[in-house]
């Protein structure tokens, strides 16, 4: 008896899958009639000029781009700037050279300085106190 349930439920299962399926497929042919009737409409077509428009403008300005040499404009102006970025970078390099030099030189000046006080300090005091 419980072998007869489960052969009724298992023919049930199936009929619900076979049903379910069917369902699936009619679904999907009535998706497909209303997609080709969308196709068929004027605003579909309309929309399908307007792409093709809008490619062809696109790829001649494209072409058009091309032609006017802006490619080899703006790789000149890159290179333009190249160079002027490394003259740049040597009159920095220069610059800051010279800013070294003179800061070495106002170092040893102040060292200098700094020196002769002190020495100028030690000999007056030396001087004073010899009989």
């Amino acid at each position: 008896m419980e072998q007869e349930f489960n052969e009724a439920s298992e023919q049930k299962k199936e009929s619900i899958f076979d049903k379910a399926r069917e369902f699936a497929n009619k679904a999907g042919d009535l998706l497909d009639d209303a997609a080709d009737k969308f196709k068929e409409t004027e605003a579909y077509k309309k929309a399908g000029e307007l792409i093709d428009k809008a490619e062809d403008f696109v790829e001649d300005k494209i072409e058009e781009l091309e032609q006017s040499g802006v490619k080899d404009k703006i790789k000149g102006f890159a290179n333009k700037m190249e160079d002027k970025a490394e003259d740049l970078v040597e009159k920095a390099k220069v610059a800051g050279k010279n800013i070294v030099n003179k800061a070495d030189d106002f170092t040893d000046d102040l060292v200098d300085r700094v020196k002769g006080k002190n020495d100028n300090n030690e000999t007056g005091s030396h001087a004073g106190s010899q009989p």
